[in-house]
């Protein structure tokens, strides 16, 4: 086997239907083509691989691999523009990020199977689309928004476009997603992309390129909504997980079995960031312990309070709350920019005072599934008072957290005991935390009468044999004056 049919053999990869596989696939053929002795020759592979495309999906993973692959000296524009046969709107937004640079001819106008029939019905399709199975509910919420506002058959067309890209394309299997399954009965779930939700993505990027062509829907509208059906949030395509840090591997291996015991550890967690790392813990969010009896998750969050109390489920109120409420911008060179938060952006606490969140969700509405186990974690970055915004650069294990240009703090991502599955209550095998320096914290997030709480919120499954329904335990409370009055327990099976 020549080396180019090995790195034939490599791009098939992408086939894989496991999003973090398809993730660790793109960086590493992005590596290749930044490689001076492989990049050649990945480049050729690539645009092998590309011409034998015919779904605007598939097409987006690979251009993936370019935008990671930025600033390489083989990559060439006109080329990679003469192998796409099936482009799209957002196959020209991907480009130009690639290559910053507009583009100016957009190819996939003509890219649709014309304007639905006036009659046309399939029920069983249009349900198939809307169930949020094969693809998110956000696809068809999108249409169905455009279809109100003008009067025009997104919903229809989208389903037309589905069927003649079925009809087409539609004679490869996906075989079993079994084989991706734990051996022991454990009740877990997964994301895995089928080719039917390929071929729904593809359909929904058609009917986009119909109503620029043919309905005057204007070109940026068009690739505002297309983002929906990316398959990656470019600014974070560069977070792919890392090592597991040194100061959270022991956390791993707890296995809190009442709420002191979750309590403690939530504390001495917070101790050793403190005064070990020399850091401020703003947030973790790991699995602990996990086997076919004992499945656990810590998350620690802080936020500002004026109140003398502070009550940990109300915390995590806001804290869930935020998440598709409130989305940072990215800017044009892929990075995050964090401005000061609005004065007036505070909760009330049912005991008095008010409440400032101090962490925002970092991913926003149009996450797509290359990121499904951020989503599944969310990470979180520091909200601020300063005059000065926080720049955010993405990399391998996390992100930087930059002020002024200089390294406050970072975002770590990293896997634990990666499978493609998770127990459905839980958060996946991947682990997430924010640290910032202590006096940076200080200054950053100072605000006259409240002080900087920390809550923590425990989750155990638990089971007595290796099969059967597991008992679920949720336990929270403070971080300071640690008491049984301030938890709360749910018990469910």
């Amino acid at each position: 086997m020549t080396g180019a049919d090995l790195l034939d053999v490599a791009m098939c990869r992408l086939r894989l239907p496991v999003p973090m596989a398809k993730l660790q696939v793109i960086h590493q053929l992005a590596g290749a083509l930044k490689d001076e002795r492989n990049g050649v020759a990945t480049w050729q592979a690539l645009l092998r691989w590309l011409r034998a495309l015919r779904l605007e999906s598939e097409v987006l993973e690979a251009l993936a691999i370019v935008v990671a692959a930025r600033g390489s000296t083989v990559l060439s524009s006109a080329d990679l523009r003469a192998a796409i046969n099936a482009p799209s709107v957002l196959s020209d937004v991907f480009m130009e990020h690639a290559f910053s640079t507009p583009v100016l001819v957009h190819s996939w106008l003509k890219c649709h199977s014309g304007e639905v029939p006036r009659f046309y019905q399939q029920p069983e399709l249009r349900r198939e689309l809307a169930l949020g199975q094969i693809v998110p509910k956000a696809l068809a919420l999108s249409l169905q928004d455009l279809q109100q506002w003008s009067r025009r058959p997104f919903v229809a067309q989208w389903t037309f476009e589905f069927e003649r890209l079925i009809e087409r394309n539609d004679r490869s299997s996906d075989g079993h997603f079994s084989f991706f399954l734990p051996e022991s009965d454990r009740g877990e779930v997964g994301q895995f992309i089928a080719r039917r939700g390929q071929l729904a993505r593809s359909a929904f990027l058609r009917t986009l390129a119909l109503a620029a062509d043919l309905w005057g829907m204007p070109i940026p509208e068009a690739q505002a909504v297309a983002m929906v059906a990316s398959p990656a949030d470019l600014s974070l395509l560069p977070m792919l997980p890392d090592g597991v840090p040194g100061w959270v591997r022991p956390l791993h291996g707890a296995r809190p079995g009442t709420w002191g015991e979750a309590a403690g550890l939530a504390t001495s967690v917070l101790r050793d960031v403190h005064e070990v790392e020399g850091k401020s813990l703003l947030h973790l969010n790991l699995p602990l312990h996990g086997d076919a009896r004992y499945n656990g998750e810590l998350e620690i969050v802080c936020i500002l309070a004026s109140g003398e109390a502070i009550d940990a489920e109300e915390v995590f109120g806001v804290h869930d709350f935020l998440p598709g409420r409130m989305c940072l911008p990215r800017t044009e060179d892929l990075t995050l920019r964090i401005d000061a938060l609005e004065s007036e952006a505070t909760f009330p606490a049912k005991g008095g005072g008010r409440l400032r969140p101090v962490l925002l969700p970092l991913v926003g509405n149009n996450a797509g599934y290359l990121q499904s186990d951020l989503v599944r974690r969310m990470p979180r970055l520091p909200a601020h008072d300063s005059r000065s915004p926080l720049i955010v650069t993405p990399r391998k294990g996390g992100a930087d957290v930059l002020l002024s240009g200089a390294k406050v703090g970072e975002l770590l991502h990293w896997n634990w005991k990666w499978r493609p599955t998770h127990l459905k209550n839980m958060g996946g095998p991947t682990g997430v935390a924010l640290v910032l320096d202590r006096d940076v914290t200080k200054r950053l997030l100072h605000i006259d009468s409240m002080r900087l709480c920390h809550v923590w919120r425990a989750r155990v499954l638990t089971r007595e044999t290796d099969y059967g329904d597991w008992r679920e335990e949720v336990w929270q409370g403070s971080v300071l004056g640690l008491g049984p009055g301030s938890a709360m327990m749910r018990i469910s099976s």
